[in-house]
């Protein structure tokens, strides 16, 4: 840790912040814990107790202006479900909700499965590759892609897409961003107006037929899932991926425990959700003035619930610094709570689970690789660009 910046006081919208916000997380939660950050005047929550209780209390802690660590207009705000509040909430998620019940998620192990072990068949025995492009991203994007109905060449699009609408959720606009954001809802309109001449058994298709109260969805509606679909539907599992293995790369003596005991998969996908969460940070607007952590906040103002910090408050957790697969419990806010706890927490539960088991049938070892890793810049999300590993064949 450089000491180029406080403990106590950081800018959480550095590189330094980004690349290990952890220590700063801890400062903040015994000295700061309702941290008023400088640049746009938010309160970042870092105690497990204060995120909770804002985030199973939309009347006071609104999602109405946007998911991002602050207010966002435009596409930034389009997505329906994250950008809104119950009642409106709860019906759109209803809709959805169809697509990512347990018994339509197993139904998918079996693809799931086939997936993931032809991506780990490909990857190189003995020398270094790349795990982001080779497993983390292709695995659910696919998944994604063959649940909405869109065509699997338009895959490199996809994460391009979804890159950049995470982008708006915590910078400006730029003509790049909102040119992929632009892209996006251009391919999903032509795609939804296809469904509506020739229906398929597919979530475009019945996105487009759905109605609340008797009328099908607007625009803005439609759209507002096209963008949260295709974004929850692989962030979240492409950056849990990458995380599990960069955590199980530094344990040796772990990676032989999974290999030889398989139910201690489960476990060990929990604990990565726990301890180096995908979904790091989100927004909420107060709609009235309210006291949380001992310090009152006042109407209109931004505030950031930190999953990560909460998931690492010791208050909370034993040992809440240590990496443990023991953990019996999925009490962290690693998939959020409350009416915007995560829609696709089952799915990505089940191919972080798959991938796992792929990769400890491929490799008896593996290891850190030559190039260093390269950790993504975002507020919001947690995970890599680029992930060296090195595997060794049984």
């Amino acid at each position: 840790m450089s000491q180029t910046m406080e403990l106590t006081q950081p800018d959480i919208f550095s590189a330094e912040f980004r690349d290990d916000p952890y220590p700063f997380y801890a400062a903040l939660r015994e000295a700061r814990p309702v941290y008023r950050e400088p640049r746009y005047g938010g309160y970042l929550l870092t105690r497990f107790d204060d995120v909770l209780e804002a985030l199973v209390d939309p009347a006071t802690f609104s999602s109405a202006h946007g998911p991002g660590p602050m207010p966002s207009g435009g596409m930034a705000s389009a997505a329906a479900l994250p950008a809104t509040d119950p009642p409106h909430h709860d019906q759109l998620r209803a809709l959805v909700s169809r697509g990512f019940t347990p018994r339509r998620v197993a139904e998918s192990e079996g693809r799931i499965e086939t997936l993931a072990r032809e991506l780990v068949a490909a990857l190189p025995d003995g020398v270094d590759f790349d795990l982001v492009p080779a497993l983390s991203i292709p695995l659910p994007v696919v998944v994604i892609a063959e649940m909405l109905g869109v065509e699997s060449e338009r895959l490199a699009d996809f994460r391009r897409w979804s890159d950049a609408f995470v982008g708006l959720l915590e910078s400006a606009p730029t003509p790049e961003l909102m040119g992929s954001t632009h892209e996006l809802l251009e391919y999903f309109r032509d795609l939804a107006e296809r469904r509506r001449r020739d229906p398929r058994d597919d979530m475009v298709s019945a996105l487009v037929a759905a109605e609340i109260d008797g009328r099908r969805l607007d625009q803005s509606e439609l759209d507002g899932f096209f963008i949260v679909l295709l974004v929850a539907g692989n962030e979240t599992t492409t950056n849990l991926i990458s995380n599990q293995l960069n955590i199980l790369a530094q344990r040796p003596e772990l990676w032989r425990r999974l290999r030889a005991d398989r139910s201690l998969v489960a476990g060990a996908i929990e604990e990565t959700v726990r301890f180096d969460c995908p979904v790091q940070n989100l927004g909420r607007q107060t709609t009235r003035d309210v006291e949380i952590g001992g310090e009152k906040i006042p109407k209109d103002s931004r505030v950031i619930v930190s999953y990560g910090a909460a998931n690492h408050d010791p208050r909370a957790f034993d040992a809440a610094h240590e990496y443990r697969v023991e953990r019996d419990e999925r009490r962290h806010l690693g998939f959020g709570q409350g009416v915007h706890f995560c829609l696709g927490a089952g799915l990505a539960r089940l191919e972080g689970r798959v991938a796992l088991n792929a990769l400890l049938d491929r490799f008896e070892t593996i290891e850190a690789g030559e190039q260093a890793p390269e950790r993504l810049q975002s507020t919001v999300i947690r995970g890599f660009e680029r992930l060296s590993l090195r595997g060794h064949s049984a």
